[in-house]
């Protein structure tokens, strides 16, 4: 009964730690420990016990690692920088031959360089090309 109450501390500290972090890591050793705590009552070696704990513990980890992180690769993050590239813009402050400007895309501004160093007059419609650094690098939208 003892070695119970010790698993049932071990899996209940894996799991406050788990929501202490939000890392899935130490969740994988709380489901260990709850198992062995079931296993406890067939398995009365101790040593037994942390052994098959460590075991499925780091099974766990690992395999659900893989999974995760495979599921991660396909994933594709939206942020404002990935968010505005290919969208137009409207110049307002005209953008000048090797000098910056502001652009405005949906209701936010940027500041911007042209992509051939013209001119792009206020007012003015523009493809957003690339980005670099802080800056939207934009050229003349052809359908203007």
């Amino acid at each position: 009964m003892r070695l119970k109450l010790i698993w049932l501390v071990v899996a209940l500290i894996f799991g406050v730690g788990e929501l202490l972090t939000t890392s899935l890591t130490l969740i994988w050793f709380s489901i260990g420990a709850l198992i062995v705590l079931v296993l406890s009552s067939f398995i009365k070696s101790i040593l037994l016990q942390v052994f098959i704990f460590s075991i499925i513990s780091i099974s766990l980890l690992v395999v659900a690692t893989k999974k995760i992180v495979k599921k991660d690769e396909n994933y594709k993050y939206e942020t404002n920088l990935q968010g505005v590239l290919s969208k137009k813009g409207v110049v307002k402050e005209e953008i000048l031959p090797y000098q910056t400007g502001i652009v405005v895309i949906d209701r936010e501004e940027w500041s911007a360089i042209s992509i051939n160093n013209e001119k792009i007059d206020k007012g003015s419609t523009v493809d957003v090309i690339k980005i670099e650094g802080v800056k939207l690098v934009v050229k003349c939208a052809t359908n203007e």
